[in-house]
Order: C-alpha cells, then structure tokens, then sequence
C-alpha cells in the first residue's frame, strides 16, 4: 500500500519535554500506536520528566506502555535564565547523535517551551520535517516568542483555534500545510467521565473534602519579570491561607524563578499547613477529574484558561504569563495582583460557580484529524518550506535575462524647432522621450541638452533599463 508518496510507513519521532506537553502529546501518540500498519513510533524522552524534583515524570509514559526509545538528560540545574540557555545548549548538543540514529520522517513537536525550540532547531537543521502541535497562540512572557520562532522552523501546524489559524496565515506560513485540529487533551477531556472521582479527590487532598469545595492551585514563573511574579505567587498563598479552604498545591515548572518560589512556599509552610497539600506531580487521568470537580482553579498556567474550560470549573488567571489567551467566560483575570485583597475578592467572586463547558479549544475529535493528516504528508515533497509572503513589487534587476532586454542608450536629437532626448532599447524600441522647444543661443541648447539627459538617466534607473551610452540621431532616424 502506498503510503505519504512512498511504499513505507511513516517514521513518526514524539519528543516529550514535561508533564504538560505529554498530556497533548500522548492521545497522539496513542492513536499513532493503533495504526502499526502506517505508522512506526520512536518516543524521546527529555527537559524535566528526568527530574526527581519534578516528579520523574518519565514513568507516566511508560504506564501508558509506550516504549522510551530514548532518554536524554538536557536540564543545567540552577532554574535561573542562564540555566534555561545552557539546557538548550545542551540538548542541541546531545539531540543530533539520537537524530541521526532513528532517522525519522517527521518529528512532532508541541508548544512553547525552551526544550522545544532545541528539539526544532536540531530537527530543521538536519532535515527532518517538523509538525508543531499549537502554533500561532498567543499568551504571554518568553513562551510567545519560542513558540513563534518553532513555527518559522516547522514545516507542518496543528492549531487548536481559528484564531491561532489565522495567526499563523498571518505569520506568512503555507495554508495547505496548516490543520484546524483542536486540542488533542479535549479529546480525553470532554469523554472523561469518572463515577469514582471521589476516591481520586480523597486521595489528594482528604477524606473529608466533598467536590466544588476545594481550590486546585498551579502558579508558574514569569521569565521575563520574576521578581513581580514571586511577589504574586506570595500574595496568592497569602489569599488562598485567608480564604481558609482545602487546597491542592503543584509545585511550579523548571523555568527561571521556580526555585524561589518554591521556598516561598517552604517559608509559609505551605507543605505541613493543614489546608494545603504540596505536590510535585498529579498523573494526567487524575488531575483532570480534580480540576473539573473543584470549586475553583487559580494560578496563570495555561491549563487553567485551555483545559479547564471543558468543565465549566471557575478559574482566576493571575499576570501577565497567559494575557492573550482565547478565555471561556469561566476566566477571571486579576491582571495585576498588588494586594492580597485582590486576590482574595477574587476568590470570593469565583468559589463555587458553575459556568457552561467551553470548546474554543476543541470538540473532542482532534486525534482522527491529526492522524489523517499525517498520512497525507508526501515524503517525495521538495523539504525547503516555502513562505506565502503578500506581494511586493517584484525585483528582477539582477535577473540576467532582464538585464539583457534592458539594455539602452539615450538618444539626443539636435532638432531646428524642438530638442530630443529619448531612452532607446537595443532593439530600437522608444522606451520613454523627452521633448523641449530649442533655445535660441549656443549656451541655452548645450544646458537644455545636459539637463534632458540628466533626468533622462534619472528616470531610466525607474525603469530598470541600463544606459550604456549617448549617441546624437541624424534626420533620416529622429526621434
């Protein structure tokens, strides 16, 4: 049979780098591993899933039974910036050794992180066809320029909106080459019914905890103003103490600034508080049944203004780190939290409410569409992108052909009534002419003549012609 232009499956490399793309990643990856006879998977496996301190979050994937084809330790700790920039380094020092071994077709690639920008750049440049998963949002801090620069690199886009749709067209990127997909989670999200969810919220966060009566809490680091987002993320335990409910608290990503934060709980004692339950990871079957049972979710990641919205769970985006986020209307922003009490009216306003499910992000068919997609990929296809730029004037001057049609004299004819000045190609053809009435004296003509063919010259620059010289026409070839 033949598949994507050639007589073989298609060589499909998953790079996973957390927690939070896995969870879009892998109902990809499970539908990829139902159709063996078209397709052939290679996990790699990377960024902080190799992290004891965020959960080791690598044994999720093989719960789910997929096999790790690789596992590369990329993460410089220190979780500051230049930590970030030597574990992109890093990876782009360790990725191509592992490229060159699977060989694949294609590489797919999700969102906006510093991780995924290496697994792009290493793809790209070793000619492998890159699919980035959510192109074209737009949120906030670093992650808005990272997830622009993978589109530049990608080859293919899946986007969940018709907004971030637009955005990449916008962004120049060839229409045929982009799928309207949706979100790969709202596939599991809007099927996820669990009559046990009770025992998971138990679990978590006590026996004595009942559903729509806890908060869910998952605050990240703003790379580009850290220092205000750890005065937001101490505000926000200051609240979240004040407003006195049982609360599930996951410890931030690996970006700059998680490691002050984190002791900001450590200095609240938010781990041995009784209202609190500290974690570093919450498997993703789980987390979905605690956030769609909650009273509340309150912090600025992007799953609480995607994913959250499939529920209709009320949600309080803190900052600046999601700001251009497409929002059901169960989204309330405190843009700038200066006070705790803002914070706190916020959750007073929120707690409890139930609002209709949101689909902005998708409508629970997005695996089917990705797949087919990929099969429609022809391998045989020139590899260099293409960029579908809006028109400009064309610039041929340095065509060599043009030139050569070009090519042109100026032509002076010292007439008795009238003086002439005319750009000639070189097959006779009048291009443009000049015409003045002859003065009277020697000097007047002489100047008139210079001065027609200055502007002549001038004009020919214009028109691209090429003047290569002057000649006077006789009578019998006036012009």
């Amino acid at each position: 049979m033949e598949k994507n232009g050639n007589n073989r499956k298609l060589r499909v490399c998953v790079a996973t780098c957390n927690r939070a793309d896995y969870s879009k990643l892998a109902p990809i990856m499970f539908g990829i591993k139902t159709e063996p006879e078209f397709f052939e998977l290679d996990v790699v496996v990377l960024g902080s899933h190799l992290i004891d301190d965020y959960g080791n979050t690598y044994r999720m994937i093989e719960q789910d039974d997929f096999d790790i084809n690789t596992r590369l330790h990329t993460i410089v700790r220190g979780e500051d910036e230049a930590a970030m920039v030597e574990s992109v380094g890093l990876a782009l020092v360790k990725l191509p050794d592992v490229l060159n071994r699977l060989k694949p077709d294609i590489m797919i690639v999700h969102g906006d992180r510093f991780d995924a920008l290496a697994l792009a750049t290493s793809a790209a440049l070793m000619n492998i066809r890159i699919l980035h998963i959510e192109g074209g949002e737009v949120s906030g801090t670093i992650d808005d320029s990272i997830r622009h620069a993978i589109t530049k690199l990608a080859h293919y886009h899946v986007c969940c909106t018709r907004s971030a749709e637009q955005h990449l067209i916008s962004m120049c990127e060839d229409h045929d080459r982009i799928l309207l997909a949706g979100c790969p989670s709202y596939d599991k999200l809007l099927s996820a019914k669990n009559k046990d969810y009770m025992s998971i919220i138990r679990m978590w966060l006590g026996d004595d905890v009942k559903s729509k009566d806890y908060i869910v809490a998952l605050q990240h680091p703003v790379t580009t103003d850290i220092k205000h987002s750890i005065k937001m993320f101490e505000l926000t335990l200051d609240a979240l103490i004040s407003f006195n409910k049982r609360t599930l608290v996951l410890f931030p990503n690996i970006d700059a600034g998680s490691k002050e934060m984190v002791r900001v709980m450590r200095k609240k004692g938010i781990e041995h508080h009784p209202n609190f339950r500290a974690v570093k990871h919450v498997p993703f079957d789980q987390f979905i049944q605690l956030v769609a049972h909650a009273g509340c979710m309150i912090g600025n990641s992007s799953c609480g203004v995607r994913e959250v919205g499939a529920f209709g769970t009320p949600v309080i985006n803190l900052g600046t780190r999601q700001i251009g986020r497409e929002t059901g209307e169960n989204v309330l922003h405190v843009r700038d939290a200066d006070t705790q009490d803002k914070i706190l009216q916020a959750l007073h306003l929120q707690f409890g409410k139930q609002y209709p499910c949101s689909k902005i992000y998708g409508d629970g068919n997005a695996v089917p569409r990705i797949l087919k997609f990929l099969k429609s990929i022809d391998l045989q296809e020139p590899l260099q992108k293409k960029f579908c730029f809006p028109p400009v004037k064309e610039n041929i001057s340095q065509d060599i052909d043009h030139i050569l049609e070009t090519l042109s004299a100026l032509a002076v004819d010292l007439g008795g009534t009238n003086l002439r000045v005319a750009i000639v190609g070189m097959k006779g053809e009048i291009v443009k002419k000049y015409t003045q009435f002859n003065p009277k004296t020697y000097e007047e003509r002489i100047n008139l003549i210079l001065q027609m063919c200055v502007e002549a010259a001038a004009e020919a620059v214009k028109l691209n012609c090429r003047i290569l010289g002057v000649a006077q026409v006789f009578p019998q070839v006036a012009v």
